[in-house]
């Protein structure tokens, strides 16, 4: 039973129960029998809520608190809520308020209806609206024939909605519900909508599952209607502090007769991927205390075609195209003066029928000693070993084993104003097989042995002066390595001359020595510095190379870096051929970021020889966004390829920003590549229109329209 007191010097009552304080304030207050009446700005404080009005009485009998007049209830940083009255039951938690209107302070969502009904954590409401936007005016609205509000749950459904933009009706639901908090929590989410002139309406709706906090599914049904229907699948986990992965599978049928329209190679498309990293799996895994860092990386993935890649996607601008697909396991474990790596590396190439004989490293063994100093930091000494596992399936595989042992001497002279190096560079290689031969095979296999020995002399110099503000470094550098010692013996004895230089198969598919070459480099660096910060960087260098044919050009190479200001950046790499006496490649990229614009041009050319025959390619893209106020920005991309005289890519947008709303509209055109039974490199232009929709706080979708021309 409450009991309350009076405090007249302060004009106030204080109304007590076992475990709550309840306590009235205002001005003006007295009782009458069991009612105690409070005016004059008066104020209820119980719990974590406050609740002011004209007019406040309660009574004690009933423990009902009634308000009238400008009620206004506050509860501990969360929401405000708003009515002319209401009353509120402290015995049983119930409340009704008439009209009701609440504002979420985190979010800026508020709602009107026409009343409230509260019982401890649930909140039954009438007819109204809610939105992000203004109360007075607002650009956007979801009304409603009634709501249900689960505080504990934090969760909001609306019966019968409808999205109205400037009071004009745009959308319809029987349902829609949305979280009030950042909550994981199990529910559909944002569904994809889409349309196609070859694949029809395109609608994805994703299925969230979220029961434990260590690990959530999400499931997302598609049906493209001319096209097929299909379904993806992630499972998602962090299974310690230090750890976390996900697992996704998949699957899309497509309709025979688009299919067997578009010359598709597979009728249906699947596959599955494993990413998992740990940052210390020896720890947790085996409780070894050790000092060192342990790490563990999964990447794996198999799938029948590549197009169980691109079917994820809501469109096929990001679309991917290649016939090899890489799985990988890294695991590590580093002391910071030795490393202990394994790596598995598998290949799946989709264009081929068995991938029995294509070689996988299963797996390769790493050692590493860190550099190690001697004689006051002029001997120099660092290791690195492995032994590599060449599996297949099907035809010979090989166990190869490799060392490097560079050992360094420096020393600076004339002041430390010139540094001269020597370095030995030890290498020794060998290699075993196993496994069946090829019954059409003439290979010969037997374990060999390769040892090298080079010597590398390098003389530089590190040069610094002091301007005002500004600091210069420069840095040449000359560089000539002697081809020293070589011996073969075994496989590599018998295979160094005819598979030097070699692409075919057979037995040169283990052979990656190349011939023995004096090279001579030169090089200077330039550097500019402005309090700490790079101004200006340019890299020259140029090589040469000598072996028993003759000597051979290396090419001109520079690359030069320049921020010309706080908004613009300049960036170069030009390669020259002084026997072709040509620009085989170069790249200029310029870039602007300010305020209100924003912008990057770059251009890259390629002109190189491969078979001997002539590669050219030349690649212009350019793309710019203009910020006109604080609500619209406009942008736009192109993607020109010079050589074929097409347009790769092209976007042009417009995107309205609001405090409460984003919606964008963009005009996309693409060419994109697709797998048929007649080429894997045979291409579509598609053109897209987007609609952008974003309604803050509660989220939003994108429907896009694709028009495509063959």
């Amino acid at each position: 039973m409450y009991k309350f007191y009076w405090i007249s010097l302060l004009a106030s009552v204080i109304l007590l129960r076992a475990e709550d304080r309840v306590e009235l304030f205002g001005s003006v207050a007295d009782a009458n029998g069991s009612v105690a009446h409070a005016s004059g700005n008066p104020v209820v404080i119980y719990e974590d809520q406050l609740l002011s009005a004209d007019e406040l009485s309660y009574d004690r009998n009933t423990t009902i608190i009634e308000a009238k007049g400008s009620v206004n209830v506050f509860k501990a940083r969360q929401y405000h809520s708003m009515s002319d009255y209401a009353r509120i039951n402290l015995n049983n938690d119930t409340r009704y308020l008439k009209p009701y209107y609440a504002l979420d302070h985190d979010s800026g969502l508020w709602m009107s209806t026409d009343e409230a009904t509260g019982c401890k954590n649930e909140i039954d409401l009438a007819s109204g609206a809610i939105s992000g936007c203004s109360s007075t005016d607002p650009l956007w609205k979801i009304r409603f024939s009634s709501a249900n509000y689960d505080t504990d749950a934090m969760w909001v459904n609306l019966y019968n909605a409808r999205l109205e933009i400037n009071d004009v009706p745009v959308f319809y639901l029987p349902y829609f519900g949305y979280p009030t908090d950042k909550t994981r929590r199990s529910g559909l989410l944002i569904p994809y909508f889409g349309w196609s002139n070859t694949e029809g309406f395109f609608y994805q709706q994703p299925i969230y599952y979220a029961p434990k906090n260590w690990f959530d599914v999400e499931l997302r049904p598609q049906v493209r209607t001319n096209r097929g229907e299909g379904i993806y699948g992630d499972f998602r986990f962090v299974d310690s502090s230090s750890s976390s992965g996900y697992i996704r599978m998949g699957l899309f049928e497509e309709q025979s007769d688009y299919a067997l329209k578009h010359n598709l190679a597979h009728n249906q498309h699947h596959g599955y991927e494993l990413h998992y990293q740990n940052s210390a799996f020896l720890r947790e895994w085996f409780g070894l205390k050790l000092e060192g860092e342990s790490g563990l990386y999964v990447d794996g993935k198999w799938m029948n075609d590549v197009d169980y890649l691109n079917l994820q996607h809501t469109n096929e601008i990001h679309n991917v195209i290649t016939n090899q697909v890489i799985s990988r396991v890294n695991a590590f474990y580093n002391t910071g003066q030795d490393y202990f790596g394994a790596y598995l590396k598998y290949y799946q190439y989709l264009d081929l029928a068995s991938n029995a004989q294509t070689i996988q490293t299963l797996p390769s063994l790493q050692y590493h000693r860190y550099l190690q100093t001697f004689l006051n930091n002029h001997l120099l000494l660092n290791t690195d070993a492995t032994v590599t596992n060449f599996y297949r399936q099907d035809g010979k595989a090989a166990v190869q084993g490799d060392i490097n042992i560079p050992i360094m001497f420096q020393i600076s002279l004339m002041d430390e104003y010139l540094d001269l190096s020597y370095t030995a560079n030890a290498h020794a290689r060998t290699i075993g097989f196993y496994g069946n031969e090829s019954v059409l095979s003439t290979d010969t296999y037997k374990p060999g042995n390769y040892l090298q020995l080079d010597h590398t002399f390098k003389i530089g110099s590190n040069l610094v002066r002091n301007y005002e503000d500004i600091t210069h470094v420069l840095n040449p550098n000359i560089t000539y390595t002697s081809a020293g010692t070589r011996m073969y013996t075994g496989y590599y004895d018998t295979y160094h001359s005819a598979c030097n230089g070699s692409t075919g198969s057979g037995a040169c598919d283990f052979y990656t020595i190349t011939e023995p070459s004096d090279s001579l480099g030169l090089g200077v660096n330039n550097y500019f510095f402005k309090e700490g910060k790079q101004l200006f960087a340019d890299r020259l260098s140029q090589n040469y190379r000598h072996d028993q044919y003759g000597t051979y050009n290396g090419e001109l190479q520079n690359e030069l870096e320049w921020n010309v200001n706080k908004g613009l950046s300049y960036y170069n790499q030009t390669s020259y051929n002084p026997d072709r006496n040509r620009i085989t490649k170069e790249q200029n990229t310029l870039r602007y970021n300010g305020e209100t614009v924003t912008a990057n041009v770059s251009h890259y050319y390629t002109d190189i020889i491969s078979a001997n025959q002539v590669i050219y390619s030349s690649y212009l893209t350019a793309d710019a966004s203009y910020r006109y106020d604080q609500n619209y920005r406009f942008s736009g991309l192109i993607a020109y390829d010079y050589e074929n005289t097409l347009v790769k890519r092209g976007e042009v947008g417009v995107l309205y920003s609001q405090r409460c709303l984003d919606f964008g509209v963009k005009f996309v055109q693409n060419i994109r590549p697709i797998v048929t039974n007649i080429s894997a490199n045979d291409s579509v232009s598609d053109s897209y229109i987007f609609l952008t929709i974003i309604l803050k706080p509660i989220g939003g979708s994108v429907f896009n329209y694709k028009m495509t021309n063959n």
